[in-house]
């Protein structure tokens, strides 16, 4: 019987919505719950229930450890009426570990396949097995990778490629330079890629930040609630407002708007509301004459799939809005008037100090001189009489 080439096995092989039990050489059981690598296949769809406060839709070990015996026991005695809880028990026993981009998208069945066309041995064969490890290894380094939830497909016919290109260079090159080769030749791929739009918090589903991750083989949705945090808007009961429903990420076409409401509570439980008519010209917007105390809400979206949810605690005064505009007309002319009153000059009183200070310095200085010549002066007046009452003077006595 004709063998298929690798190439044909790697895409057209598929495991769907089941879980396919593998005795491998070390014997350890693995489990595929859905395997993103059908070519048929595509992203689930979103679930507003698994999407608050989740990141990624669960990664366990592969494993099943004794841990579930335990896990059972504790549930058996509830017996609960949902079946999707024994469901999700089922699902979590089965779900497998990190992963790189080479393993998301083929079972272990399709890499022993891909083994035995690269090195001729049978699965049990060592050389098969060895084949196999230098898969797993030559891959850590992607598990790092996380593409853009449309980006899915070009990611796997990236990782095919690779692969098909080990399987060419079979007899030309040792496998494990042609594997590495292969892994460069993914990330140089990789890094023509469109970046995929950040997670915008605080709220709400954001699909094009949707991504798919290589270390869990499942796509990713942002870690925030549908609820946004309640805004407190402080208003009168005779000013008229407007509140939008908008949100700072973008989503596909046109989504209904609903604008809901519950008076005198400041809530976020939606059985309280009731819904509003909004305006059907422009859905997005909601206008209130005469508001009154309580909680508005918007919903972005169906009912049964909601993308983000807005609160508005309306905090309504009974005081006009004319006389607060009044008050904040005088604060703002007092204000300006404060800011426009012309600043007095500085005085340089430590230069007046020092002027005044040599100025009476040198008044002193000049007041001890004349005192000195005033002196000397009248010391030599009073010495002149003296000389002409002497005994030789013509004048006698």
């Amino acid at each position: 019987m004709k063998r298929l080439p690798a190439r044909f096995l790697l895409r057209s092989a598929h495991t769907f919505g089941c879980c396919e039990l593998h005795v491998a050489a070390s014997s350890m059981t693995s489990c595929l719950i859905w395997f993103p690598g059908d070519p048929g296949a595509q992203a689930p769809l979103w679930n507003p229930t698994v999407a608050q406060g989740t990141r990624h839709l669960g990664a366990r070990s592969g494993v099943m450890g004794w841990w579930w015996v335990a896990l059972m026991l504790v549930l058996v005695p509830w017996r609960p009426r949902n079946a999707g809880l024994w469901l999700w028990v089922a699902l979590v026993l089965c779900l497998p570990g990190v992963h790189s981009c080479l393993l998301c998208f083929g079972p272990p069945k399709m890499r022993e396949q891909l083994c035995r066309e690269i090195t001729g041995a049978s699965a049990k064969n060592p050389k098969n097995k060895k084949c196999q490890e230098d898969l797993v290894e030559a891959a850590k380094p992607l598990a790092s990778v996380a593409v853009g939830a449309g980006q899915h497909d070009e990611l796997r016919d990236i990782v095919l490629d690779a692969l098909y290109y080990v399987e060419e260079q079979k007899n030309k090159k040792p496998l494990n330079k042609s594997l590495q080769e292969a892994v460069d030749t993914i990330w140089v791929k990789l890094s023509r890629m469109t970046k995929v739009p950040a997670c915008v918090p605080p709220c709400g589903f954001q699909p094009d930040a949707r991504v798919f991750q290589c270390a869990t083989c499942h796509f990713a949705d942002c870690e925030f609630p549908l609820d946004c945090p309640v805004q407190d808007l402080r208003t009168y009961t005779d000013e008229t407002i407007v509140l939008l429903c908008d949100v700072p990420f973008s989503f596909p076409g046109s989504l209904p708007v609903t604008w809901m409401y519950v008076p005198n509570l400041r809530t976020q439980d939606m059985s309280l509301f009731k819904e509003l008519k909004g305006n059907p010209k422009n859905p997005s917007s909601l206008t209130i004459e005469e508001p009154a105390p309580g909680t508005v809400a918007c919903r972005l979206g169906e009912v049964s799939k909601p993308f983000v949810r807005k609160f508005f605690y309306l905090n309504v005064s009974e005081g006009s809005v004319e006389e607060e505009r009044g008050l904040q007309a005088v604060f703002s002319t007092v204000l300006h008037w404060l800011h426009n009153e012309t600043p007095l000059v500085p005085i340089p009183t430590m230069g007046l100090a020092l002027g005044v200070a040599s100025m009476a310095l040198v008044l002193l200085v000049v007041a001890l001189w004349q005192c000195a010549r005033w002196t000397s002066r009248r010391r030599e007046q009073q010495g002149t009489p003296e000389d002409s009452g002497s005994p030789d003077s013509p004048l006698g006595p």
